[in-house]
């Protein structure tokens, strides 16, 4: 997989700038975690599967998109029902998508998806239910979905909207309902204020959100600031809205969390997703997460081709493993951290790590011990090789202590 900062659409960004900016830029951009319409699509469709699957009650599931809520003088209006005595009526009304307005197609994008999944299983997922729905067939989790959490506020928002409802107010009150929020990624900030919620949701996400403090590290951070401060001038959010700071695109739009540099057209600045609309640089969304994997492979371990390894499971299993480490060593001290910087989805991260605590590799704060480091340092030795992939005669070359004994 080609780097985004040579792709036509990157060089052509990179264009904007003087020399002495260009290579900064360049790496800002390969820093991007790019999500392609069928990987936003699969991976959120196995999200609802999962609740779905994990719901051992025969009460079915209510789905939302995420949008925005209203608000008057007294605070946020409870987002269908009333604030007092018996809610009845019909739901809110999914959005329709729209590719212009890049707020509106990301809400448009996820009510589509929500609208699949009922229909695909209508017997026990209701789209946009109203409180009559709710108390006919007595639903038990309800779900909000969306893309992505940045600040949090507007997830956040919304789940006031639920909880301004009397007639939910009382079943959440008696555990009739369980909360939860599906993104496909989010900022860490982000998480924790929606989790600040007074439902109390369960929030699942696919993959960590690289952020610029994350990602880059002094000095190469400074230096990184310095541009999106630089491009567009003056912008009152350099880093994106709340200062986030968010690397990541999906093929339907960029969030405004992202800094202004990609997509702001401020003071005539030429932005590479245009007003976040990322219509015009579609060719460079991967069709798969595999990709992103492959290119993080040859960033952090400098493995050519490791796409051709990912396609087989020991190979895939080792340069995931191998990557784990890596962004543990790069300062990453989560799940979400180390996700963000390998591009491994949150479970698998999960599940990773499990053995590495268990080969002495990693500890319980995610720390490299000794032995961790030193399978990096043999990696490293030979990195200049095509590298050494377990096979039939040499089996799984580094998990002495992770076979089963």
């Amino acid at each position: 997989m080609s780097k985004l900062s040579e792709s036509e659409a990157g060089m052509s960004w990179l264009g904007n700038f003087p020399e002495a900016h260009r290579d900064t830029a360049a790496a800002l951009l390969d820093e991007l975690l790019l999500v392609g319409a069928k990987e936003f699509v699969q991976s959120m469709m196995q999200q609802f599967e999962k609740i779905r699957t994990d719901n051992l009650t025969d009460r079915p599931i209510a789905f939302y998109a995420e949008r925005e809520v209203e608000k008057d003088k007294a605070g946020i209006i409870p987002i269908f029902g009333s604030a007092t005595g018996r809610s009845v009526g019909k739901g809110p009304q999914p959005v329709p998508f729209d590719p212009i307005k890049p707020e509106v197609g990301s809400e448009g994008i996820v009510a589509n998806l929500v609208t699949s999944f009922c229909r695909r299983h209508e017997s026990v997922a209701l789209n946009h239910p109203g409180p009559d729905l709710l108390r006919e067939h007595r639903v038990g989790p309800v779900i909000i979905a969306t893309d992505f959490i940045g600040s949090g506020q507007r997830i956040w928002k919304m789940l006031e909207a639920f909880r301004a409802v009397a007639t939910i107010r009382s079943w959440k009150s008696y555990r009739y309902l369980k909360f939860y929020v599906v993104a496909y990624s989010g900022t860490e900030a982000g998480l924790r204020k929606v989790k600040s919620s007074r439902l109390s949701p369960q929030v699942l996400t696919v993959v960590g959100c690289p952020t610029l403090n994350v990602t880059f590290r002094h000095p190469t951070l400074d230096v990184v600031m310095t541009l999106c401060r630089t491009y567009p001038r003056g912008h009152q959010q350099p880093f994106g809205y709340d200062w986030t700071g968010a690397l990541i695109a999906f093929e339907h739009g960029i969030p405004n969390n992202a800094p202004p540099i990609l997509h702001s057209t401020a003071r005539k600045w030429t932005p590479l997703f245009r007003k976040r609309s990322t219509i015009d640089a579609e060719s460079v969304f991967p069709s798969s997460n595999r990709q992103e994997i492959a290119s993080r492979a040859e960033k952090l371990l400098k493995i050519r081709d490791a796409e051709t390894y990912l396609s087989d499971f020991r190979g895939s299993k080792w340069i995931e493993t191998m990557l784990v480490l890596a962004a543990i060593e790069r300062g990453a001290r989560t799940y979400a951290q180390v996700s963000a910087a390998s591009r491994i989805d949150i479970e698998n991260v999960r599940d990773t790590l499990v053995f590495t605590e268990i080969a002495l590799w990693t500890t319980d704060k995610l720390r490299l011990t000794r032995l961790g480091r030193s399978e990096l340092q043999r990696l490293r030795k030979r990195r200049a090789r095509r590298p050494l992939l377990p096979n039939d005669d040499k089996p799984y070359y580094y998990p002495t202590q992770l076979r089963a004994r």
